[in-house]
């Protein structure tokens, strides 16, 4: 084997890529193989057979299911970001949208929900605000949204009416005439 083919090391074993599964050859710590260090060597990511983990990932990559809840929820976000600016025009290029998992204030406003009732604290799926650049910056909060979602197939829904309603409190105008199809 020579020291440019590739490599895969399996619990202390280097077998090349071109070696049959029966033949094996030491690894060697002269420095000939990348990406080890002071002669560790790593462990291949396809093969786990006795230290009982994943042989691999659970799903393909390309499956809905592999998505993390964040991955997913940031894509809800940039579908209604893009249905507002149809709606809208141009003006919501303007704006930066982005999405937390609770609000910054979360305590504060578990408090005044103790004190006051949540009836009379304002709702906590999104806020506005503008940054030292004056630039408006809207944030939707995920972890509010998703608790108030009945179903997962209606999350994309939820997130448009959270991002119609921060829009409409930014331009100072009611939700259903920044969008007459706005149900809430």
């Amino acid at each position: 084997m020579t020291s440019f083919e590739p490599v895969a090391v399996e619990h202390g074993v280097a077998r090349g890529m071109g070696q049959d599964a029966g033949e094996a050859c030491t690894p060697r710590t002269s420095g000939s193989m990348s990406g080890t260090t002071s002669g560790t060597v790593a462990r291949s990511p396809r093969r786990d057979r006795r230290g009982r983990g994943l042989r691999g990932p659970l799903l393909p990559p390309g499956l809905p299911g592999a998505r993390s809840r964040n991955e997913a929820f940031s894509d809800h976000l940039a579908a209604a970001v893009s249905r507002l600016a149809e709606v809208c025009g141009p003006a919501v290029e303007q704006a930066r949208f982005r999405m937390t998992m609770v609000p910054e204030d979360l305590e504060n406003r578990l408090e005044l929900v103790r004190v006051w009732g949540a009836e009379l604290v304002d709702d906590p799926t999104g806020s506005t605000r503008r940054d030292a650049q004056g630039t408006a910056v809207i944030t939707i909060h995920r972890r509010p949204l998703e608790a108030r979602c009945p179903a997962p197939a209606l999350l994309p829904d939820l997130v448009y009416g959270a991002v119609v309603e921060q829009w409409a409190e930014l331009t100072g105008l009611a939700p259903e005439a920044v969008d007459p199809d706005f149900h809430w």
